[in-house]
């Protein structure tokens, strides 16, 4: 057995070294994906690259106790093989290594992105460790986890050899009437993010109620206050009556959230600036709000306006992660 493990690359783990920190890496809550299996029986997740790589270092797979996979570590061309080693995992309860592209010895496994993967498949944490990680990712708040041979730790661990920084996943909080909020909060939620949908307009809700959104509405500007916001959520308005504006954007400008803009011209931008300073917010607030929004400019169509200003805030999620 052991000579056969050998052959496919899989040995049980050896003590972590000693005299040498541990990596360091940084992942979202999504490249933790605990909360789509009820009861995993293995975890395997990425614990070096060399060269390119189609999956962060510590993005994690794990594996159900029926088979069902969350999650994946590779554009699919190693995922299956990564899958049968974690039953193998799950059943003897002890974590093994595993190498894919340059120097491993599964000839017959290749990456066609050319780089090398090292894998750590453990068993699944217990049942504690599992319930605290769960209740950290729904909490939204960052957190460190160790990575070592006997497992997953969210204490110090001084045979970590990899300690992950785990950001929160962007949410979006969209509000606005008519077509654009609708083609925005599509996009988004359908892309798998956490999205909420705000607007006094019943029509602009419906097309989203129950289809990967929160609806909300907002009966007054004041109703704002319902929409949940942190530091890892983006606010985005889609206003023609821009009347509706203010109230929502002091709301915003006064929270953590990450990025904050409205739709609508340079002169738009320019009047929404001078109500908001008339209103007494500071401009280290106005500075923060983005007017015109998107990486395009000028777009005259929903769906293009809504991947325009997508881009712009995934673009600021990285810097502010």
């Amino acid at each position: 057995m052991q000579q056969q493990d050998l052959r496919r690359g899989a040995a049980a783990m050896p003590g972590a070294e000693t005299g040498k920190g541990p990596a360091r890496a940084t992942i979202r809550a999504s490249d933790l994906p605990l909360a789509a299996l009820a009861d995993p029986s293995a975890l395997a997740l990425i614990l070096r690259t060399e060269g390119p790589s189609y999956r962060p270092v510590g993005a994690t797979m794990a594996l159900g106790r029926a088979g069902a996979v969350a999650g994946t570590l590779s554009s699919g061309c190693i995922d299956a093989d990564i899958a049968e080693h974690a039953k193998a995992v799950a059943g003897e309860g002890v974590a093994r290594r595993l190498r894919y592209g340059a120097g491993s010895p599964f000839i017959d496994l290749t990456l066609p992105c050319g780089g090398g993967l090292d894998i750590l498949v453990l068993p699944a944490p217990s049942a504690d460790v599992l319930a605290d990680l769960r209740a950290r990712l729904a909490a939204r708040a960052p957190f460190s986890l160790a990575v070592s041979g006997a497992g997953l730790s969210l204490g110090a661990d001084p045979q970590a050899e990899l300690v992950l920084r785990v950001l929160p996943d962007p949410r979006f909080a969209v509000f606005g009437k008519g077509p654009e909020a609708v083609a925005f909060a599509r996009m988004v939620a359908g892309a798998g993010y956490e999205t909420v949908l705000a607007s006094p307009d019943t029509e602009t809700l419906a097309p989203l109620d129950g289809r990967g959104a929160t609806v909300v509405h907002l009966p007054q500007p004041s109703a704002v206050a319902q929409v949940p916001l942190d530091a890892f959520t983006a606010g985005v308005l889609f206003f023609h009556d821009h009347d509706w504006e203010p109230a929502i954007l002091r709301h915003l400008l006064a929270s953590r959230a990450f990025y904050v803009g409205a739709q609508g011209s340079r002169r738009t931008a320019e009047n929404r600036l001078a109500r908001l300073r008339a209103a007494g917010v500071a401009e280290a607030d106005l500075a923060r709000l983005r007017g015109p929004i998107g990486v395009i400019p000028s777009t005259r169509d929903a769906r293009t306006l809504a991947a325009s200003v997508l881009a712009e805030v995934l673009a600021e999620a990285v810097v502010a992660g």
